[in-house]
């Protein structure tokens, strides 16, 4: 008799751990073919006029590095499709997922593996309602989420106008310094738990794009999963207008550019060793050098899951005023979270980058010392096909 567990098997774990508690889910779908959702259950709480939908896939070879948990690989299946959603000013209320489950794939791994995916969907408010699994080479997730929205919150990647002001919350390029310290190309060790948790543990902004949205203030949004570079791209080519980017605005975590300085500063040592360098590097040029390297990592690498929001410039000191509320009230928000403490989470900020520009391309404001020059914008990001645009 095989040891290898059934379909069956896997269902039991995780309808289990996904126990349904809200009213509005009529049946889940481990006891019927589908799940069922009553949709008037939504109408105390807002004019529902639009479902929203959004699905993604994730998978060993290409988006768990080495030394992930399953926890961590459920929570990012779920948190990839949440961002989306958030991109929107959409609140989610379900989700489901499709697992291709390799041999091997332990009901205890299932366990960490559901897990994860519930810890993740039910802070931002929503249940997981059903799903499916099936034999795969590879550990494979499809999740999908479902959102409301009243239409007159709905945000769109299309809507930004000239002279509108570029925002995105948090920090940028953390991700990518995260996935390079996994695969040992700047020293995991420099790297704290927490600080990896950029990566491995995405924080979707579904709060703070609820909040946006019902503001009524932005005219267009996009999440920066893809890279910064690329969502500006797709902003620019849906809304007619372009964009700059000013590099000295972009928000950069203190912890990633120490970890990128101290990877310079080891190899700037060993060169000496080796007596492979001419001139020693001050502290000052390490300094602009992982600067340099963290606002790459900032425009072309994805995985930041930051939302890109304009706004007209008269309504800034009013976004700047619901974020600072919106942080007041988020302090005890985390606690439920047994992964708390991801670099970024809390407080949320947002940063003004850039602004709509009346020209024929996008561009980017690099500064060397005191001067200043304007260059195009590469086209640059994640890409699942090529891994680069």
């Amino acid at each position: 008799m095989s040891d290898q567990p059934t379909e069956k098997d896997f269902i039991r774990v995780f309808s289990d751990v996904f126990q349904f508690k809200n009213k509005p889910i009529l049946s889940g779908s481990e006891f019927d073919d589908c799940a069922a959702l009553r949709l008037d259950s939504f109408s105390k709480n807002i004019s529902l006029e639009s479902l929203t939908f959004s699905t993604d896939t994730v998978r060993e070879s290409s988006d768990f590095p080495s030394g992930m948990t399953f926890f961590q690989k459920g929570w990012m299946a779920a948190a990839v499709n949440l961002s989306d959603l958030a991109a929107m000013g959409s609140k989610p209320v379900a989700f489901l997922f499709s697992a291709g489950l390799p041999a091997g794939f332990t009901l205890e791994n299932a366990k960490d593996l559901a897990r994860g995916i519930q810890e993740c969907v039910s802070f931002f408010g929503a249940e997981v309602i059903g799903g499916d699994t099936e034999f795969c080479d590879e550990l494979t997730i499809t999740g999908t989420v479902i959102g409301i929205s009243e239409n007159k919150n709905l945000i769109l990647r299309k809507g930004a106008k000239p002279d509108d002001l570029l925002c995105v919350t948090g920090f940028l390029g953390s991700a990518g310094v995260a996935l390079s310290g996994l695969l040992g190309q700047i020293g995991e060790a420099n790297a704290s738990a927490e600080f990896l948790k950029n990566l491995t543990e995405p924080f979707s902004r579904v709060f703070e794009g609820e909040m946006l949205a019902k503001s009524g203030a932005v005219n267009s949004m996009i999440d920066t999963s893809d890279g910064l570079a690329s969502s500006v791209y797709e902003l620019s080519a849906l809304s007619g207008v372009f964009f700059e980017i000013d590099e000295q605005r972009l928000p950069l975590d203190a912890e990633a550019l120490e970890i990128l300085s101290d990877h310079l500063k080891n190899q700037n040592e060993q060169n000496e060793k080796n007596e492979q360098n001419e001139t020693e590097m001050t502290d000052e040029q390490i300094a602009a050098a992982a600067r340099s390297l963290l606002i790459h990592e900032a425009l072309y690498t994805g995985g930041d899951y930051e939302l890109l929001f304009t706004i007209p410039s008269d309504k800034l000191s009013f976004i700047e005023e619901l974020f600072q509320k919106f942080n007041e009230g988020a302090a005890g928000r985390f606690d439920s979270l047994s992964s708390n403490g991801k670099s970024g989470r809390y407080p949320c900020k947002f940063t003004v980058i850039g602004k709509a520009i009346a020209e024929n391309e996008n561009v980017i404001l690099r500064h060397t010392g005191l001067n200043s020059q304007r260059q195009p914008l590469m086209k640059l990001g994640y890409d699942s096909f090529t891994k680069y645009i």
